[in-house]
């Protein structure tokens, strides 16, 4: 009878110390995209990381429909972390725009991980010598819902463009954009996205494409309304017929992170992901150019405390200038 009464105790106590265990631990789920796509692959590699040397959390990657939808999630509390493009991360941490939904203040910076370019596409002898000459024509946008769409509307907003007025908008995907381009029912394509488009290289094995340059008084336009751009180039060769380097513009595929996780723990995070990148790099080789260099490209709204002060122990490049424009609570 007493052993029988030390059995039932013993598994009392360890049951309740598993339900106390699993209470004790921090959920941190990743938003993305659609499984299998390339920012589900970054996001599941970060999140086994930091399983690994995190004690006391459980972080998952999970499958959603895109970018504008993780900004929503973060703000219902339903993700922690939400890939997002640093362009569109400043309308969610403000609840403006696309994100009028979403709680401000919610959605805070934390880490850039790789640009996107913009693509200014022609094909043959369309007449086209910088962005002023998009007035008057039949321009592919990108699909409804997509951050894409909303980085061109800024573009043609920087241009005193409007819809109708002074361009004619075709807001669909980018392989249907691509082929009225190819079919001369559209003059030129815009597209932000990750390098190479693989579209865009089906498009130059049959097509004289060109690429065309921002110049840097362009840019500058651009950045007084969407201060998240920034510039990049897209090198020689990387599509058939491109033969020399076209200074555009981009921002980064970026995570922001839940305002409500405290600063010890997003701090660790943030120290395990910048100390580990040769391990994220056989995750995906984009994870490897996560640097102090790197990190802050694009953001224009304030950092997590915790990432805030993981960066200034490590000195990432500009982050006291970053901190005073961009004030953490």
């Amino acid at each position: 009878m007493n052993i029988l009464s030390n059995v039932g105790a013993a598994a009392l106590v360890f049951a309740t110390t598993l339900c106390a265990s699993a209470q004790d631990k921090t959920y941190i789920s990743f938003g993305s995209c659609p499984v299998g796509c390339t920012s589900y692959t970054w996001t599941a590699g970060i999140a086994d990381l930091l399983n690994r040397n995190i004690d006391g959390i459980e972080a998952v990657a999970e499958g959603t429909k895109g970018y504008l939808d993780n900004a929503r999630l973060l703000g219902e509390g339903e993700l922690q972390v939400a890939m997002n493009t640093t362009a569109a991360a400043v309308d969610a941490y403000n609840g403006t725009g696309a994100f009028s939904s979403v709680e401000p203040g919610r959605a805070l910076s934390w880490m850039s991980i790789a640009p996107t370019y913009m693509h200014i596409v022609t094909v043959g002898d369309t007449e086209y010598t910088g962005l002023q000459d998009l007035k008057g024509k039949r321009v592919g946008m990108g699909q409804p819902g997509g951050t894409g769409l909303l980085d061109n509307l800024a573009l043609m907003d920087s241009l005193g463009f409007k819809d109708g007025d002074d361009y004619e908008a075709f807001k669909v995907r980018l392989g249907p954009m691509l082929d009225g381009l190819a079919d001369g029912n559209i003059d030129v394509v815009l597209w932000d996205g990750s390098i190479p488009l693989g579209p865009v290289i089906k498009l130059a094995t049959t097509h004289d494409v060109t690429l065309h340059p921002v110049s840097d008084t362009e840019l500058t336009a651009l950045q007084s309304v969407a201060p998240a751009f920034f510039r990049v180039v897209l090198p020689a060769g990387l599509y058939d017929g491109v033969d020399t380097d076209t200074p555009v513009y981009g921002n980064g595929n970026a995570m922001t992170i839940d305002a409500n996780l405290s600063e010890d723990l997003v701090y660790e995070m943030t120290k395990v992901i910048m100390e580990h990148t040769d391990k994220l790099a056989q995750v995906h080789p984009a994870l490897a150019n996560i640097t102090k260099d790197t990190v802050l490209n694009g953001f224009a709204a304030p950092l997590h405390p915790g990432a805030l002060r993981y960066y200034r122990e490590i000195g990432v490049t500009g982050i006291e200038e970053f901190a005073a424009k961009y004030p953490s609570n």
